[in-house]
């Protein structure tokens, strides 16, 4: 192949390229405002709370749980998760205490500390990855019978609903009337 026939198949090849990639571009708007959102995982948040008109409304607690057969859809309860580090990882420095000058102690928590519970007719969680449902149970706290248990659809809004472009996290609020 002599290098003058090279050129003109060149040629040819990028014409056919410049033809299949030109439509692509303009379909995806280039040329247009790009907006470009972070990365980041923000996590939603859910209320689910007892109404006011809720007879003696302090002696329930309100329980939320993914409905049956969504497997685990990530709802956490605020202030029921502690962290404890692994046995092995080096144990952390109280960096409150005072030190008087001499280095800080480390602090290695125990392992019987107790998960906290968190009770009461007010449930306020966080999810990655928003449920359209959730089952919701209150119970007596004194006795332990259930007063509602049912599946309640949520209405997810964006926390910052100007934003259309980036709109982040969500929240949901459930109000339950007495029933």
């Amino acid at each position: 192949m002599r290098h003058d026939d090279r050129h003109p198949r060149r040629a040819a090849g990028a014409l056919v390229l410049g033809a299949a990639v030109l439509p692509l571009l303009a379909a995806c708007g280039v040329g247009d405002d790009v907006v470009i959102c972070p990365a980041i995982m923000q996590a939603s948040t859910l209320e689910v709370r007892l109404a006011d008109s809720w007879p003696d409304r302090e002696a329930f607690d309100v329980a939320v749980d993914c409905p049956p057969g969504a497997g685990s859809c990530g709802l956490i309860r605020a202030g029921s998760v502690q962290l404890v580090p692994e046995a092995d990882a080096p144990p952390p420095v109280d960096l409150t205490a005072p030190t008087d000058g001499e280095p800080a102690t480390p602090v290695r928590p125990t392992p019987t500390t107790p998960t906290p519970t968190v009770t009461g007719p007010v449930w306020i969680g966080s999810v990655f990855s928003p449920p359209s449902e959730v089952v919701v149970t209150v119970v007596r706290s004194s006795t332990g019978d259930v007063a509602l248990d049912r599946v309640v659809e949520l209405d997810w809004q964006a926390e910052s609903p100007d934003d259309r472009d980036c709109p982040g996290p969500q929240q949901a609020t459930v109000v339950l009337d007495a029933g």
